[in-house]
């Protein structure tokens, strides 16, 4: 039962952390748009979404497991996760860069965006979690 409770939490932040990662590629996508026009939002969405969508494959494999009795499935889960993410990301960004019409730099400014609102993401829940334990 404890387990349990502890997979939904920690899958729950994974997924938060995601979910607002890929927001973060919206909002920088509609701005793209707004500022170069519509290949511009629409390059910059899909570079975005070639690191964030293989991140959400990522959680959603890997945060299955949790707990003491499991890490050893976590760490391999983690460590091949990370390889599919990384090759699947690589995948997706040759196949847009091929087939879509778009425009480079603003692919790779998506791409490099999805990267940076995954750290600053994480740097912003962790140290908020960090900041309300001191208060408590």
């Amino acid at each position: 039962m404890a387990t349990q409770t502890l997979r939904k939490m920690v899958q729950g932040e994974a997924y938060q952390i995601v979910l607002l990662q890929l927001m973060g590629v919206v909002m920088l996508a509609v701005l793209s748009l707004v500022l170069n026009g519509t290949r511009s939002g629409f390059s910059v969405l899909m570079g975005g979404l070639a690191y964030g969508l293989p991140n959400l494959i990522f959680v959603w494999r890997v945060f299955r497991y949790v707990g003491a009795s499991q890490i050893t499935q976590f760490v391999t889960a983690f460590f091949i996760g990370e390889i599919v993410k990384l090759i699947l990301s690589a995948v997706l960004f040759l196949m847009i860069v091929k087939y879509l019409p778009i425009s480079l730099l603003s692919v790779l400014i998506g791409f490099a965006g999805a990267i940076v609102l995954f750290w600053v993401v994480c740097f912003w829940i962790f140290s908020k979690k960090k900041t309300s334990c001191k208060e408590t």
